[in-house]
C-alpha cells in the first residue's frame, strides 16, 4: 500500500519505508561528514599554503612585492640618468686649456 513521505508529504512511498528517497538522500547529505577543503601549496617555494585567490603564500607574495617595487624605482633611476644634463663628457670642457 502506498502513502505520502511524511517529511516532504509530495512522494509516495510503501508502507513499511520511513521516508522517500529524496528526502533519504537529503538527509544522507546534510549528515555526511564534511570534506577538509583541499590546501593548495605555494607555487613558488612549495613549502607554505598559498593564500586563498593566490598562487603564492605570504612571504612569497611580499617577496613578490617588494621585487616590483625595486624594478620600479631602478626604471625611475634609470629614467632620471637619461634626462641628466650633467652625464656630459666632462673632459671635453678641459681640452680648452
Amino acid at each position: 500500500m502506498l502513502k505520502k513521505c511524511p517529511i516532504c508529504e509530495l512522494n509516495y512511498i510503501h508502507g513499511n519505508e520511513t521516508m522517500c528517497r529524496v528526502c533519504a538522500a537529503e538527509r544522507s547529505r546534510r549528515h555526511a561528514p564534511k570534506a577538509e577543503p583541499e590546501v593548495i601549496m605555494c607555487s613558488e617555494c612549495g613549502e607554505n599554503p598559498a593564500l586563498p585567490g593566490h598562487d603564492l603564500c605570504e612571504e612569497c607574495l611580499k617577496e613578490q612585492k617588494r621585487q616590483a617595487n625595486l624594478e620600479v624605482l631602478a626604471d625611475k633611476v634609470r629614467a632620471d640618468e637619461a634626462e641628466d644634463p650633467l652625464e656630459e663628457d666632462i673632459s671635453e670642457d678641459g681640452d680648452d686649456e
